[in-house]
């Protein structure tokens, strides 16, 4: 309902320009954005972040598989049998540090994933906003320089004639030619996760 009433608006403002001689265009912008020279840079840039995150990934998933492993060897020398008592307390209290530990670095792991998640979320949105600031000030002068008074996007339009479009003319002020389709993008990071560290059971 929101849609269409934003499209009925446009249509209304669109006959009420012409019926005064004013001037209208669309463009593209998801085509600017694509085919802008930065997008290019930035998306080698995202990947080699995903990459990066990656790794730093792995390496804390690492680190807390060995720390699983070394509490349930603690954990196992506890409960041997043939302990003294005052062995089987020792071993007691290291297992239960070493599980403390444990919990304490898959917290902490989680918290770091999660802000990488948000750094990610956030280079992508300030680089966009750059793109497309750029983009606006492309069309702004080129607007101006044509005379034309609005300038709307294609797909917020029901219909409009081909000569109204001027994103290929906005790409020639790039001195870019249009992006090929691509069936994959990066258009959100890919989620990264620490594995799960079990909750180990508390030594008898």
């Amino acid at each position: 309902m929101k849609q269409s009433s934003m499209l009925m608006a446009c249509v209304c403002l669109c006959v009420a320009m012409a019926a005064r001689g004013q001037s209208v265009a669309v463009v593209d912008m998801e085509e600017l954005v694509k085919s802008h020279p930065n997008t290019i840079s930035d998306k080698k840039l995202l990947e080699q972040t995903l990459k990066d995150f990656r790794v730093e990934n792995d390496d804390l998933r690492q680190k807390l598989e060995a720390m699983q492993e070394d509490f349930e060897k603690i954990r196992k020398e506890a409960l041997d049998p043939a302990l003294s008592e005052k062995a089987r307390k020792t071993a007691e209290e290291r297992a239960g540090k070493a599980r403390e530990a444990l919990i304490a670095s898959d917290r902490t792991a989680r918290e770091k994933m999660q802000s990488r998640q948000e750094q990610f979320n956030d280079m992508q949105m300030r680089m966009r906003k750059k793109t497309v600031g750029e983009l606006r000030e492309v069309i702004g002068k080129y607007a101006e320089d044509k005379k034309i008074t609005l300038v709307l996007f294609a797909e917020a339009t029901v219909y409009n004639e081909k000569s109204m479009n001027i994103t290929d003319a906005i790409l020639k002020q790039l001195n870019v030619q249009p992006a090929p389709r691509v069936t994959e993008e990066i258009t959100k990071p890919i989620p990264v996760k620490v594995k799960d560290a079990p909750a180990p059971a508390t030594p008898k």
